[in-house]
C-alpha cells in the first residue's frame, strides 16, 4: 500500500475532492488535516521518514524505544 499526502491550493474545493476519491475503489480516505500546526507536524514527520528511509543501512539511527527514553 502506498501513501499521498495532499495540499489543497483551494479549500473550497475539499468536498469535490473527496467525493471523486470516494468513487474510486481502490482509495481509502483515512484522515483530513485541516489545522495547520497538524498539517507542518505531518508534513516533518513524513520528511523525517523519507530521509531515514534513505539512510537505511548508511548510518546508525538510534531506537524509538531509546529516543524516547532519553530525548
Amino acid at each position: 500500500m502506498e501513501q499521498i499526502v495532499l495540499q489543497l491550493k483551494n479549500a473550497r474545493k475539499r468536498r469535490l475532492l473527496l467525493e471523486l476519491l470516494g468513487e474510486l475503489d481502490f482509495v481509502k480516505v483515512t484522515s483530513v488535516i485541516r489545522d495547520g500546526r497538524k498539517v507542518a507536524f505531518a508534513n516533518e514527520l513524513i520528511e523525517a521518514l523519507v530521509e531515514a528511509k534513505a539512510d537505511e543501512g548508511e548510518k546508525k539511527m538510534q531506537r524509538a524505544r531509546d529516543f524516547l527514553k532519553h530525548g
